[in-house]
């Protein structure tokens, strides 16, 4: 009875790593929450649950370049691309 019940806290600890690994945690922080989980279930899946649903995942934005056509995350000075100015302040039209 003890082995399943380590069988399924080691199923819920690997569960919780690999969802705080897509959400962005970083390692040693999905580690921690993998090994808190294994060790203190009780407590600490619904803390990590709460702030699951609390974080909101960050939507990647991207822009295309005039010049190039391809697309870009952030706001750059220069198209990571072809190296136009594609940022800044410019007091022409192009």
């Amino acid at each position: 009875m003890r082995f399943i019940g380590l069988l399924i806290a080691a199923g819920v600890a690997v569960w919780v790593y690999t969802d705080a690994k897509k959400r962005g945690y970083k390692t040693l922080t999905a580690t921690g929450w993998m090994m808190g989980v294994f060790l203190l279930m009780i407590v600490f899946l619904p803390i990590y649950l709460i702030m699951r649903t609390r974080q909101a995942k960050q939507v990647e934005i991207l822009t295309p370049c005039k010049y190039c056509g391809k697309y870009y995350e952030g706001t750059p000075l220069y198209c990571p691309n072809c190296g136009h100015k594609v940022g800044g302040y410019s007091f022409k039209e192009e």
